[in-house]
C-alpha cells in the first residue's frame, strides 16, 4: 500500500534520530518489531519526523493508535482510498497539528461522526461536520497553551487555534484531509486568526472553524484575509512536497507552505543580502516582520541562495526587514512590488550586513519616525449566501447553540462552585472535567488542595487531573510568605507547559548526594542542566517545549524547556523558583528575593522564541485574560530587576498602553527579543525599568482608522548603573486620517421590554457607541474582552453605549454579561428590523460583518464606524472621545 519512496524516506529519517532517542531507542525498535509492515513505516515516519520531545511525552501505543486508524481509513473509506500519498501522510496521518497536547482521540471522533455523515458526498460532508463542531464548541478568549481536542470536546469553549485544531480532528478521523492555516500577524489591526482548510477532489478549500456556512470558501474572516501580509500552514517534513504550492522555508523541522495568494492581492519582496565589502552573503536568514501589538513580529524567514538572494510572495503592505548571519545583521522597511512596479533587477532590496551590536557608536540613540501602510481591501473571494441559504444557517446555529448550551449547563456543578468559591472559575469553564475537580477537592481536609488550586490559572480547570495535582502537594511552606510558597512552591504550574508529576519522578531521579548538594546550592541544578540536557533545533518545534519529565527522560530540551526543568528542579526540592515575568530567566528564591542562577546565559542556545503558538493572542509571554490576570500577580513589581534604570516619561498617561501603543526589547545576539511589561502603567507621567546593561528597542505606534500604522522607534544602550530618561512620543495623526461626520437614518430598534423605539430617542448631545453584535461568534467576542480590558477608560469617559443584539437569547452570553456588570452607561436592544444594515450603509461599512461599531458624537451623526474583524477599534473609538 505505502510507496518505495514513502519506506526510504521514513526510514531514512527515522535512523537520522538513533542518537537522540538514545534512552528509548531499544524500546522504540522493539515495539516497531511487532508492527505490521505498513504500521512499521508510518511508525518511523512519525518517530523520524516528529518534534523529538514528543517521542519522550508520549508511549507508543498513542503514536500507533493514529497510524492504525489512517490505514483503516486509506483501506475502507473511499475518499482517503484514493488520496495520493503525501496528502494521505500529511493531512490525514499526522498526529499533531498545533501545539496541542497529543491523545488517542481519532477513533473517538470518528464514532461521533460516521453516523452523522454516512451516505454523504465529501463536500457535505465537510458543511455537516463543522455544524457538529458548533453543537459542541464555542469561541472564548484565553491563553496562549493550546488545549486538546478532547479538552475542547469536554469544556466546549477555546480560542481559534484550539477551535480549528480541533475542526481538523474531526476532518482528519473521517478521512478528510484537513489543515490549520493562519495569519501570524494581520497588518490592519492588533491580534493574529487561526482556520482550517479541506482537501476535496484536487483541491484546497477554506473555512471557520466551529463556524459552518452552508458553503465552502465562506467565513466572515475572508476581508481581514485578503488584508494580510501573509497567511501559511505547517507540515512536518517535505515529503512529496507538491510543486503547485510555495514552500517558504523551514523552521526547525517545521516546512510552511505560503497561502497568501489565496486570500489576498500579493507581490514579491526580493532581497539582495551583502557584506560590507559589497560580496553577495549566501545562506543568510532573511525575516519578514510585521507591526503588530506595538512589536515587529518575525511571520516568515527564508535564506538567502548563493547569488545573496531570497524572495517571497506576501500581502500588499509595508513590513521590516531583517537580514543576519554570523552575528551581523541589518534591517529595514520595505512594500513588495508587483509585476508592473519595477524590472526584476530594479526591485532587489538591498540589505548590508554589519556587527552594529560591537559598534560603540552605534546605535544613534534619537527618534526614528515611519509610517506603515496595510493593505487595502481587495476581497478574492466574493460568493454571497443566498435567503435560503442564511435562513437554513441561522436555524442551525441556533439549533447547535442550544445543544451546547444544554449541555455544558448540565455539566456545572453549582454545588461544588458553591463550597468551594476560591475555585469558583476554574469549576465554571471545566465542563466534563468537573469530577476530576471534585475528587481532588474533598478527597480530605488538606488546606493545601485549595490552596493549589487558586494558584493555577482558570484555563487548568479544563484538562486538570486528580492524580498530577495530587504529586505536587508533597512540600512544606517553612517562613515563606504566602504568595511564594503558593505561587512559586506549591504550584505545578511553571509556564505554559503540559502539567506533569514531575515533583515525585525528580526527587526519584537523582541520588540522595545530588540532592542535598542542589538544595545546599541552587546554582550547581543550572550548571547541570548545562551538561547535560542537549538541543538541537533541526529537529525542533520552536513553539513547544519540553516537559521536565520529558527533558529528563531524552536529555533533550529547547532553551525554555530547560529554564522550566530549572524551576521544576527546585520546586521538587522545596525550592521556590519561577521564570521572571518579564524576561524568562530561571531564577530560585534565595535570602528573600529573587535570584537568577550563576552561569545562566552563557554559552546558552539563542532562545527559540518561547512556548506560544502564532495564532494565539499575546505571543511573546504567558499574558492571560481576565481572571487569570490576579491569579498571576507576582510577589514583586514586574519593574524591578537589573543594575540600570531606565526612566520613560509620558505627558497622556492614558495613550499608554503595552503591547498595543508601545513596547521595549532586548538585544539578543542579532535580534530584538520583546519584554514582557503588560502589567506597567505610567504613574504621575512616570515609569521606572530597572533593565540589564545591553542594547535596547522602544516602539511607539499609533493605529488609523484604515489600518495604517504611524510608528516611533528609539534604539540605545545602557551600561551598568546608568539612570537614563526618554520621553516617550507617540506620532499625531493628521486632520485628513480621521473620520468624517455622517448622518444616521432614525432607525427602529427595540428595546428589552419590546417597545419599538426610534434610535434618536435613545441619543442626545453626548457622544454614544452604538454595537452590532453577534453574541457568541469570534469577532464579537474579540470586541467584548477589548470592552472588558478598557472598562476603567472608558469608565471615564461618561460615554453612553448602546449594544445591540439579534435575539433575546444573546443576553445569556457569560462575556456579555461580564461586560454589562463591568461598564457603566450601557442600554441593550434588539434588532428585529435589520436596522444594522440601514445604519451600516449610512457610514460606508458591510452591515453583514458583525460587530458593527459606530461612534456617534451626539444625536445621529456618526463619527467614525467599523466592521468585522478589527481588534483595537474600541481603543481607537477611545481615543477619539479623548481628542
Amino acid at each position: 500500500m505505502l510507496s518505495a519512496q514513502l519506506q526510504e524516506f521514513a526510514l531514512t529519517r527515522y535512523q537520522s534520530r538513533k542518537a537522540v532517542y538514545g534512552p528509548l531507542w531499544q524500546e522504540i525498535e522493539s515495539a516497531i518489531g511487532d508492527c505490521t509492515t505498513d504500521e512499521a513505516v508510518l511508525m518511523r515516519y512519525l518517530y523520524g519526523t516528529m518534534p523529538v520531545r514528543d517521542a519522550g511525552e508520549y508511549t507508543f501505543s498513542v503514536f500507533l493508535s493514529y497510524v492504525r486508524h489512517s490505514l483503516w481509513l486509506r483501506e475502507n473509506v473511499p475518499w482517503c482510498r484514493e488520496l495520493a500519498e503525501d496528502i494521505f501522510i500529511h493531512h490525514v496521518l499526522y498526529y499533531r497539528i498545533n501545539t496541542e497536547e497529543i491523545s488517542d482521540c481519532r477513533q473517538f471522533f470518528y464514532e461521533q461522526l460516521q453516523d452523522r455523515i454516512h451516505g454523504m458526498e465529501p463536500e457535505q460532508a465537510v458543511l455537516e461536520i463543522n455544524y457538529w463542531c458548533a453543537e459542541h464548541v464555542v469561541y472564548e478568549a484565553t491563553d496562549g497553551r493550546t488545549a486538546s481536542p478532547m479538552t475542547l470536546f469536554r469544556c466546549g469553549k477555546g480560542r481559534c487555534g484550539e477551535e480549528s485544531t480541533f475542526t481538523v480532528t474531526a476532518f482528519r478521523s473521517v478521512g478528510i484531509p484537513a489543515r490549520q492555516v493562519y495569519t501570524p500577524r494581520w497588518a490592519h489591526c492588533d491580534d493574529n486568526h487561526a482556520w482550517v482548510e479541506v482537501y476535496l477532489q484536487g483541491k484546497w478549500y477554506f473555512l471557520g472553524a466551529c463556524e459552518p456556512e452552508e458553503a465552502l470558501n465562506r467565513g466572515w474572516f475572508t476581508v481581514p484575509a485578503n488584508r494580510a501580509i501573509l497567511i501559511h500552514s505547517r507540515m512536518f517534513s517535505d515529503f512529496g512536497l507538491s510543486q503547485a504550492e510555495e514552500c517558504i522555508g523551514q523552521d526547525g523541522l517545521l516546512c510552511y507552505v505560503n497561502h497568501t495568494a489565496f486570500y489576498a492581492r500579493t507581490g514579491e519582496l526580493a532581497v539582495a543580502v551583502k557584506d560590507e565589502s559589497g560580496q553577495p552573503v549566501s545562506g543568510a536568514s532573511v525575516a519578514v516582520e510585521i507591526l503588530n501589538m506595538a512589536e515587529y513580529y518575525p511571520a516568515a524567514t527564508v535564506k538567502t541562495d548563493d547569488t545573496g538572494a531570497a524572495r517571497l510572495m506576501i500581502g500588499l503592505g509595508d513590513v521590516r526587514i531583517r537580514a543576519w548571519k554570523d552575528g551581523a545583521f541589518a534591517e529595514r522597511q520595505a512594500f513588495p512590488t508587483t509585476a508592473t512596479d519595477f524590472s526584476a533587477a530594479d526591485s532587489l532590496i538591498e540589505l548590508t550586513l554589519h556587527r552594529a551590536a560591537e559598534d560603540p557608536g552605534w546605535p544613534a540613540d534619537q527618534w526614528e519616525h515611519t509610517m506603515l501602510r496595510a493593505p487595502q481591501e481587495h476581497p478574492l473571494h466574493t460568493d454571497e449566501e443566498t435567503a435560503e441559504q442564511a435562513t437554513r444557517k441561522a436555524q442551525r446555529m441556533q439549533a447547535a447553540t442550544h445543544i451546547r448550551a444544554q449541555r455544558l449547563a448540565a455539566l456545572y456543578d453549582e454545588q461544588l462552585a458553591a463550597a468551594y468559591p476560591e475555585a469558583a472559575e476554574l469549576i465554571r469553564v471545566a465542563g466534563e472535567n468537573t469530577g476530576e475537580l471534585r475528587a481532588f477537592l474533598t478527597r480530605d481536609d488538606n488546606l493545601k488542595r485549595r490552596q493549589l488550586l487558586n494558584s493555577l490559572v482558570i484555563k487548568d480547570g479544563k484538562d486538570l487531573r486528580g492524580e498530577i495535582l495530587e504529586d505536587h502537594l508533597s512540600c512544606e511552606r517553612g517562613s515563606l510568605p504566602a504568595e511564594i510558597y503558593e505561587q512559586f512552591l506549591l504550584c505545578p504550574r511553571i509556564w505554559l507547559e503540559e502539567l506533569t508529576p514531575y515533583r515525585s519522578y525528580i526527587r526519584q531521579y537523582f541520588s540522595q548526594e545530588e540532592k542535598e548538594r542542589f538544595v545546599q546550592d541552587p546554582d550547581q541544578i543550572w550548571k547541570y542542566i548545562a551538561e547535560i540536557i542537549d538541543y538541537d533545533s533541526d529537529m525542533d518545534y520552536p513553539t513547544i517545549c519540553a516537559t521536565p519529565l520529558g527533558c529528563l527522560k531524552l536529555r533533550h530540551g529547547n532553551p525554555l524547556a530547560q529554564k522550566i526543568l530549572f524551576a521544576a528542579i527546585c520546586r521538587s526540592l522545596n525550592i521556590p523558583a519561577r521564570l521572571n515575568p518579564v524576561t524568562q530567566t530561571p531564577e530560585y528564591w534565595r535570602d528573600g528575593a529573587f535570584a537568577v542562577p550563576a552561569g545562566f546565559g552563557a554559552g546558552a542556545a539563542a532562545e527559540s522564541g518561547g512556548a506560544i503558538e502564532p495564532d494565539v493572542y499575546a505571543q511573546r509571554a504567558f499574558e492571560p485574560d481576565g481572571e487569570d490576570q490576579a491569579q498571576l500577580a507576582q510577589g514583586e513589581a514586574l519593574r524591578t530587576g537589573g543594575s540600570a534604570a531606565l526612566v520613560l516619561q509620558a505627558t497622556e498617561a492614558s495613550e499608554w498602553k503595552y503591547g498595543q501603543t508601545w513596547s521595549i526589547s532586548k538585544l539578543e545576539d542579532v535580534r530584538f527579543d520583546t519584554l514582557n511589561y503588560a502589567d506597567s502603567s505610567f504613574e504621575q507621567g512616570e515609569l521606572e525599568l530597572r533593565l540589564d546593561p545591553a542594547v535596547y528597542r522602544l516602539i511607539t505606534t499609533r493605529r488609523l482608522p484604515n489600518g495604517d500604522q504611524l510608528a516611533a522607534q528609539r534604539v540605545f544602550r545602557l551600561a551598568s548603573g546608568q539612570r537614563k530618561t526618554v520621553e516617550m512620543l507617540l506620532a499625531q495623526a493628521d486632520e485628513g486620517d480621521l473620520p468624517v461626520n455622517r448622518q444616521l437614518s432614525d432607525i427602529s430598534l427595540q428595546t428589552e421590554s419590546g417597545e419599538q423605539i426610534k434610535l434618536s430617542r435613545l441619543t442626545n448631545d453626548r457622544p454614544m457607541l452604538l454595537a452590532f453584535l453577534g453574541v457568541g461568534a469570534e469577532p464579537t467576542e474579540h470586541v467584548l474582552n477589548e470592552l472588558l480590558a478598557g472598562a476603567s477608560h472608558w469608565n471615564e469617559t461618561n460615554t453612553r453605549m448602546l449594544l445591540v443584539l439579534r435575539e433575546p437569547a444573546e443576553r445569556g452570553n457569560a462575556t456579555l454579561g461580564k461586560v454589562l456588570k463591568t461598564l457603566s452607561g450601557i442600554e441593550v436592544c434588539y434588532d428585529p428590523q435589520l436596522a444594522c444594515a440601514v445604519a451600516a450603509l449610512d457610514m460606508g461599512v458591510d452591515g453583514t460583518r458583525l460587530p458593527v461599531l459606530i461612534l456617534l458624537s451626539g444625536g445621529l451623526t456618526g463619527i467614525y464606524a467599523c466592521a468585522g474583524y478589527n481588534v483595537g477599534s474600541v481603543e481607537l473609538m477611545l481615543r477619539q472621545l479623548t481628542v
